[in-house]
């Protein structure tokens, strides 16, 4: 029974040295395939990682918004990267990169008024845009504006 407490210890320390190369192993794979976990954007690294897929410009695959309107084609990126507005420009490469056919010439113009016009869309810090619903404070303002005005 002697032999079980360093027997313990020493395997303790080969799954340390396996779990740092592991962590090397998966942050490679998770870089790769545009995966920030909370551990990699410098958490204490004591709750386990809870990774977040965002979506960039680099990694989007031909026909990923085949068939789908300029909005719903900037819903569905903005849902992948959650939280995180993107700028028009930013979109438009996205949309480039994926196949989508643009005008060529007034493509900007086109999608800032299509994303302005919808409701699903709010517009961040004068240049940016993310979905409505991550800022229910800001809708809720508006709404009493209206409220105010009317009355």
């Amino acid at each position: 029974m002697a032999d079980t407490p360093k027997s313990a210890l020493e395997f303790l320390e080969q799954l340390r040295r396996e779990r740092t190369e592991l962590d090397i192993l998966i942050s490679g794979l998770e870089k790769r395939l545009g995966i920030v976990s909370e551990s990699a954007a410098g958490t204490d690294g004591l709750s386990p990682a809870s990774p977040r897929i965002t979506v960039s410009v680099d990694s989007i695959p031909v026909g990923f918004f085949h068939n789908l309107s300029q909005a719903d084609a900037a819903e569905k990126l903005l849902r992948l990267n959650k939280g995180f507005a993107l700028k028009t420009s930013e979109i438009l490469t996205a949309f480039r990169k994926s196949g989508m056919h643009l005008n060529p010439k007034n493509s900007l113009p086109i999608l800032y008024t299509t994303l302005k016009r919808s409701p699903k869309f709010q517009r961040v810090a004068g240049q940016a845009w993310g979905l409505t619903e991550w800022y229910p404070e800001k809708k809720k303002r508006k709404d009493a504006e209206e409220t105010n005005t009317e009355g």
